[in-house]
């Protein structure tokens, strides 16, 4: 995984709480790392896809 995507998903995340403490919703520590995570989550799923993809288009 590139270090590119590690930023994006921090730089996300912080946004994420820019955003929230604008509006001012309630924000928690715990949110932050969900935010994180599931960002890897996504990543991850995204990364398999791809994956998949490229193997299907390698066997035609």
């Amino acid at each position: 995984m590139q270090i590119g995507i590690w930023i994006a998903i921090v730089i996300s995340a912080i946004i994420s709480f820019i955003v929230a403490d604008f509006y001012e919703q309630p924000l928690h520590w715990y949110l932050f790392i969900l935010i994180i995570f599931i960002g890897f989550f996504i990543n991850t799923v995204i990364l398999i896809l791809k994956t998949k993809d490229e193997k299907e288009k390698n066997e035609i």
